[in-house]
């Protein structure tokens, strides 16, 4: 009998210690798997009678019936877990603008040799040209080919921004597609995690993959979730939920009546609007909505005030072929400005005389030129170089602004996320 129990004994120390074993190779196997959770064997001391230490009150003074290796946990520190997902969702939000932002900013492309700074120079000092010199063709073409290239700049930046927010548009519909594939993944697991652990089992492999589902969908937007006692995970998107035991909600696309051509995602069971306070949802939205509105509105208003400056005084003028009362813009803002057709058709109607007949008068010109220190027409307290260069310096803070944020939000992520 003696002989027996010891060598069971040693049967299941090899089994348990086998399982260590196995369970330690499982875990260098999977060490640069995303999301996965060391596991580890919980070795306890069992009694004769099969009982473990804790268990049998009644066998403990009869020890040595082996070891018992029949637990597995996954070390996680749900804290943790807490506390990464919010600062994913921080990080994720933060790049998603200022990747947003240094788009734009590459668009406006200041300072540069092409950029809407270095256009208006060469437009002003063609102006200061012709009136230097007002019958000359020369110095009439010049000038003629600065506003275009001017009027040219403007379009091409504010066409390239609206081109973005339509990027961006386009991501944040595809985002409906990825929490849909998330929630419906999440709603399968919760599933087998609960047929699983109802025997007492742990299902770590599983959960693991559940994690890195949460972790996706906190860097989308802003989530909350609680493990019920049955296993399964419910998950809320803002007050609203998205994933409860095997159900889950579909997240559709629709247009945004707040926002003309832009669309926003909803709940396709109530219509109720996603919450886009956080993740990268909000950081796309905020991108789309406001930064980049934002800058195309400095870019009309400064268009818009250079058209309006300049056809002012310059109607007021007399060309080389004695006709008055033209424009030398056309348009109303920075998606339509354009060098005036009859301007453009004949430079002599370029008004630089004050008085009709008057040839070598260079005044008007000279008036035009001076726009350049002038106050912009709306503004008490800017000209048009300082309008323009304010909106630049304001853009560059904004994007390194929203750089230092996703890049603390990412650190702080990052940390969090060594500490699993």
């Amino acid at each position: 009998m003696g002989m027996s129990i010891g060598l069971n004994t040693a049967v299941l120390a090899l089994r348990a210690h086998q399982l260590a074993v196995d369970v330690a190779s499982h875990n260098i196997a999977n060490a640069q798997s995303p999301g996965y959770s060391r596991q580890r064997v919980l070795l306890r001391p069992l009694v004769v009678g099969g009982g473990s230490f804790g268990g049998s009150p009644g066998l403990l003074a009869n020890p040595g019936a082996g070891v018992d290796a029949s637990d597995l946990h996954r070390v996680r520190d749900t804290f943790l877990d807490f506390q990464a997902r919010n600062a994913l969702g921080s990080s994720s939000q933060w790049q998603a603008t200022a990747s947003a932002l240094e788009r734009a900013e590459l668009s406006i492309g200041e300072p540069s040799e092409s950029g809407i700074s270095a256009m208006m120079q060469k437009f002003w000092g063609a102006m200061h040209d012709v009136a230097n010199n007002p019958t000359s063709a020369a110095a009439r073409s010049t000038l003629l080919n600065a506003g275009t290239s001017l009027a040219g700049k403007f379009k091409s930046i504010r066409a390239d921004l609206a081109a973005q927010r339509s990027d961006i548009d386009v991501q944040v519909g595809g985002i409906a597609r990825q929490v849909n594939d998330a929630a419906t993944e999440i709603a399968s697991l919760n599933v087998k995690i609960a047929q699983s652990e109802a025997t007492g089992a742990e299902a770590s492999d599983l959960r693991d993959r559940r994690d890195v589902l949460l972790d996706n969908l906190s860097g989308l937007g802003n989530i909350t979730y609680t493990e019920q006692p049955d296993k399964t995970v419910t998950v809320q998107w803002g007050t609203h939920t998205l994933v409860q035991a095997n159900a889950t909600e579909n997240v559709g696309v629709q247009p945004d009546p707040g926002e003309p051509g832009m669309s926003r995602l909803y709940f396709t069971s109530d219509n109720a609007v996603l919450d886009t306070s956080a993740g990268k949802l909000a950081g796309l939205v905020d991108a789309r909505d406001a930064a980049i509105p934002d800058i195309i509105t400095k870019l009309d208003t400064l268009a818009a005030g250079l058209i309006t400056n300049i056809n002012a005084l310059h109607s007021t003028g007399y060309g080389l072929d004695g006709s008055t009362g033209n424009a030398f813009f056309s348009g109303t803002d920075a998606s339509d400005i354009a060098v005036d057709a009859a301007i453009a058709a004949s430079p002599d109607k370029i008004a630089a005389a004050s008085a009709s007949g008057a040839p070598g008068d260079s005044s008007k010109a000279l008036a035009l030129a001076n726009l350049q220190l002038q106050q912009l027409m709306g503004s008490s307290t800017q000209t048009f170089d300082q309008y323009f260069s304010e909106a630049v310096t304001v853009l560059g803070s904004d994007v390194a602004q929203a750089i230092n944020n996703a890049d603390g939000a990412l650190l702080v992520s990052q940390h969090v996320e060594s500490q699993r």
